[in-house]
């Protein structure tokens, strides 16, 4: 070991080891880069240490294109989180319900590009499209719990969060809708209804029945039953009978359904054939055997048929909902006008929570908000 003035001699007397000759300027090569500067730059962040980052793995990455539009994404970090594999060609067709994550990332997607990047788009390519249920319908999940089935011969609208359900059949002849307010079931020229406070101020439960006679109504807690025709209201014999545990949505739905290989087949061609686009405001299009069906940005969807005359609606934030068929038109809602309404030809009846009122030929009567009768 040296001292320190023995060090301090042996560097002034240069006998330490020799220098490295200089480098000298070459203009004509070309320019060096570090291959790990390299992978971070394609990556992003700071890859340097990390081993894992080489210049094989940064030549390997690629550019794939996804989805109806072939939107251009990074492939590895693709096959990282996607289900399945970006395919260059063609976008991949998806039966994922709309719960699924690939749908609320396509609805993100969807809603920063432009509309018109997705116009006239079949919408059996789209992880949020109609998907063939094998019960015999089409399903269509939509934003907000709405969901929307189809069959050849009948639909049905489903609002989980508000509780809400309508089904009408082909022919539009038959109509169910269930809603907190009440019940209201429409058979060929019948329909009969059950109205109920959802807010629960009261618990009366109240039954009508819209018929050739004109329009019968009692209350679960009268023994008697009137009837509103052209003479004026009166008590009558007959009897108002409505099962409040039946599913009178789902009969009229399902009793359009079928399973067999031919109708799975034409249900199978609708789902080709379906298409759908956005709006300017946000706004999802859908058409399919014959319905146009639409949701708004602020959830509320509706469904038309011009042919059958035939529309639909309900919106998950006010709970409201409404049927409209060239035999009944009927209304409802959870807002601040929380109400349930009929209209059959003439015969009309409304509901507020408190107050009930039918009305036909010129004459109205009903129960007030504590059950007593009024003829108006």
């Amino acid at each position: 070991m040296f001292s320190s003035s023995a060090y301090r001699e042996w560097l002034s007397t240069g006998d330490g080891p020799a220098s490295y000759p200089k480098h000298t300027f070459n203009p004509t090569a070309k320019p060096f880069v570090c291959p790990v500067k390299r992978a971070e730059a394609m990556y992003g962040g700071d890859t340097a240490g990390d081993s894992k980052y080489t210049s094989d793995k940064a030549r390997k990455a690629r550019i794939a294109f996804v989805g109806p539009t072939s939107v251009p994404v990074n492939a590895r970090i693709w096959n990282t989180v996607g289900r399945t594999s970006p395919d260059p060609v063609c976008p991949v067709q998806s039966q994922l319900p709309s719960g699924m994550i690939p749908t609320c990332n396509g609805h993100l997607k969807m809603y920063m590009e432009p509309a018109a990047h997705y116009a006239n788009c079949p919408a059996n390519q789209a992880s949020f499209g109609p998907t063939l249920h094998p019960d015999g319908f089409l399903q269509l999940n939509l934003r907000d719990g709405i969901m929307v089935g189809l069959t050849l011969n009948s639909l049905k609208v489903i609002n989980k969060r508000m509780n809400i359900a309508i089904s009408v059949s082909g022919d539009s002849t038959t109509v169910a809708m269930s809603h907190p307010n009440g019940i209201i079931y429409q058979y060929g020229a019948q329909v009969d209804i059950v109205a109920c406070d959802a807010k629960k101020s009261n618990h009366f439960i109240r039954y009508a029945r819209m018929w050739h006679k004109g329009i019968s109504f009692t209350s679960d807690r009268c023994a008697l039953i009137y009837l509103v025709d052209a003479a004026g209201t009166r008590t009558t014999s007959e009897t108002i009978t409505m099962d409040l545990e039946a599913d009178y949505v789902n009969q009229v739905f399902y009793n359009g359904a079928a399973c067999s290989t031919q109708t799975m087949a034409e249900l199978s061609l609708l789902q080709r054939h379906a298409s759908y686009h956005l709006t300017g405001d946000g706004g999802l299009v859908y058409q399919i055997h014959g319905y146009r069906i639409t949701q708004a940005n602020d959830g509320q969807v509706k469904l038309v048929n011009a042919t059958k005359q035939c529309i639909i609606r309900t919106s998950p934030t006010n709970g409201s909902a409404t049927v409209t068929t060239p035999s009944i038109h009927c209304t409802a809602s959870l807002g601040a006008t929380s109400h349930l309404f009929v209209r059959c030809e003439e015969k009309r009846m409304h509901f507020d929570g408190a107050a009930f009122v039918v009305r036909n030929a010129g004459h109205s009567a009903g129960f007030d908000e504590i059950n007593r009768l009024r003829v108006y």
